[in-house]
């Protein structure tokens, strides 16, 4: 049972808003509800040959008609052992409709086309050896879920994955005279970490935009050639490219999101654009993403009747994304190596059908997953030592949204800043205003990230000492366009002593490292980097070696570290979070709503 709130009178509110709530959370049951989540059992059994197999490499494909250039990988449970491969095959627009070689298209009701080819994928281990043919479903095999709404999907499920292997995978289609006709390149991913015991790092963006600038509104511009969001394209580019220097060769374990992925969810063609901007990226790590209010409609009062509808639905942001949720909703959670990841629909009734306020059902599983996860920590000290929140909502900024006194991102911060302060959430990142910034509340750090592939939005300066928080750094415009890396360390209680030494092996690579490269540059000294702390440290080898020990690689051992990197490869901020450790208090009320700080 969820904790005992206390709701202030004062803030309870109004009976015309109530009924708002209930009429809008009536239609919400009936209509998302009311499909069920991708399981396991949907997809066929697949028998896997031993990894280590000795057979020939696989021959180099036939001439084929087209290339799969939108595959992207995400995970429909929350097991790092499997993952669903998906393809977006062009449709609708210009000349590249390839699925009607594939698809028998029914345009009126897409949802009951019927597949006339297949796809399978072929999955390889590191010496291109194949260890299984793993068969695709089409979209229009999942009745009673928004998938079947798009026939340009196939989806299949690559299973008995072992943590930290390299595998190599190619999707092949073929059209119904058993002809091969498509097939993407051969693609590589690594095993995705299973235990708290081992280190990871991973990659996050928010405003991401897909569709912006492309050129084309649906069925209104077949004389146009689509193109690319440059902003986006330039952003995946960039976060392939520089992967292997940022997290010291290791790689990244997913990609997440804080919202407004497409820039009107309701285009198939906008998401078109966003896995093919993704497309390096998304096929070498599962994709989580967080809702935001373009993945709704495109975001703003009136704006939806003209582009895709009136209504709020989350049904095209559940069309081409899969979740490891239980149940309806866009909001979900999912373990990481040693941290506990949470996703949330925070914009609200205006622009969503989700609510974020006290004793809404969100905020009751958020409480609940917060609670089981932090009693298990103090009863055994066994599981995820670290929690990380993410959402859309601009609950810290001193931006646009976030100076804002009556709209979703003041009720967003309300209603959760005091929870995440009673379970002592280690760090909440979103997006929302288009700027970057740092703050620091009790014991929470907020990053907001929000200018990654649309225009920057300029803030309010002559605010940065006028808030009830404090602001650690801000950035905004181009300097600011990039996204954060993030490491969680492991849980040293679980490791055994072969895997603490490999442990510290691998961080004396990295020290190495680091010394050798420029990251040093971009660390903050006291007095500058004209200080003589500055000199002292950077022309000193021995100096340098201890700075690096210290402040580096000690922290790795047991904190969280945030980077902030912008596409010129600066590193724009960085700094350290450690665990929060709690022994009782957890059944203390919460006061919830809390008051608005701004």
């Amino acid at each position: 049972m969820h904790e005992k709130i206390i709701p202030p009178e004062h803030r309870i509110p109004s009976r015309t808003y109530r009924v708002k709530i209930k009429e809008t959370l009536r239609e919400r049951l009936a209509e998302e509800e009311n499909f069920y989540v991708l399981e396991l059992d949907d997809f066929e059994k697949v028998e896997y040959r031993p990894y280590d197999t000795t057979e020939e490499k696989k021959e180099d494909l036939p001439k084929i008609r087209f290339v799969l250039d939108k595959v992207y990988l995400q995970k429909i449970v929350d097991d790092s052992s499997k993952l669903l491969c998906s393809i977006y095959v062009d449709y609708g627009y210009l000349k590249t409709n390839r699925v009607k070689e594939l698809v028998e298209i029914n345009k009126k009701k897409p949802f009951l086309s019927e597949p006339k080819g297949w796809c399978m994928i072929r999955l390889f281990n590191s010496d291109y050896c194949e260890i299984a043919e793993i068969p695709m479903k089409h979209s229009s095999e999942f009745r009673f879920h928004p998938v079947t709404g798009a026939p340009q999907l196939f989806l299949g499920l690559i299973e008995n994955l072992e943590e930290r292997k390299e595998y190599h995978y190619r999707i092949e289609c073929y059209d119904e005279e058993d002809k091969l006709i498509g097939a993407s390149i051969i693609n590589k991913f690594v095993g995705g970490v299973q235990k708290t015991n081992k280190p990871i790092f991973y990659v996050t963006a928010s405003d991401l935009h897909g569709g912006a600038k492309a050129g084309f509104k649906r069925g209104k511009v077949w004389w146009f050639k689509a193109k690319n969001n440059p902003r986006l394209l330039s952003l995946m580019e960039n976060i392939n490219f520089k992967e292997l220097e940022y997290t010291f060769g290791y790689g990244y374990q997913f990609f997440s999101t804080s919202g407004d992925n497409i820039d009107n969810g309701s285009y198939h063609e906008y998401w078109a654009d966003f896995f093919s901007c993704g497309n390096v990226n998304f096929t070498r790590m599962p994709l989580l993403p967080t809702i935001g209010n373009h993945d709704y409609y495109n975001g703003g009062w009136g704006r939806a009747s003209w582009f895709g509808g009136k209504k709020r639905t989350q049904k095209h942001f559940h069309m081409f994304v899969q979740t490891p949720r239980e149940k309806g909703g866009a909001f979900y959670s999912h373990v990481e190596g040693n941290v506990l990841l949470i996703h949330l629909d925070s914009v609200g009734l205006k622009w969503g059908n989700e609510s974020i306020t006290c004793e809404s059902r969100q905020w009751i599983w958020l409480n609940e997953e917060l609670r089981k996860w932090r009693k298990k920590l103090i009863d055994t000290g066994k599981g995820p030592e670290f929690c990380i929140i993410h959402l859309h909502s601009a609950i810290f900024t001193i931006g646009f949204f976030g100076r804002a006194r009556n709209n979703s991102d003041a009720i967003a911060q309300s209603c959760l800043t005091p929870i995440l302060d009673h379970y002592g959430i280690a760090a909440a990142i979103f997006g929302h205003d288009h700027m970057y910034q740092r703050s620091k509340r009790n014991n929470t750090s907020y990053m907001c990230i929000g200018v990654s592939g649309k225009t920057p939005i300029k803030y309010f300066k002559f605010l940065r000492n006028k808030v009830d928080y404090t602001i650690l750094d801000d950035e905004e415009g181009e300097r600011a366009r990039g996204y954060g890396v993030t490491y969680i360390p492991p849980n040293l209680k679980e490791m055994k002593i072969p895997e603490r030494k490999e442990f510290e092996e691998w961080l004396m690579k990295i020290k190495e490292t680091i010394i050798n490269s420029d990251l040093l540059k971009y660390f903050a000294f006291k007095e500058g980097k004209d200080s003589p702390e500055y000199r002292k440290v950077m022309t000193n080898k021995e100096a340098k070696a201890e700075f690096v020990q210290e402040e580096i690689i000690e922290k790795m051992k047991t904190s969280i570290w945030w980077r902030y990197y912008n596409l010129k490869g600066e590193l724009i901020d960085h700094f350290f979070i450690d665990s929060i450790e709690m022994k009782d208090g957890l059944t203390a009320p919460i006061a919830c709503p809390g008051p608005h700080i701004r």
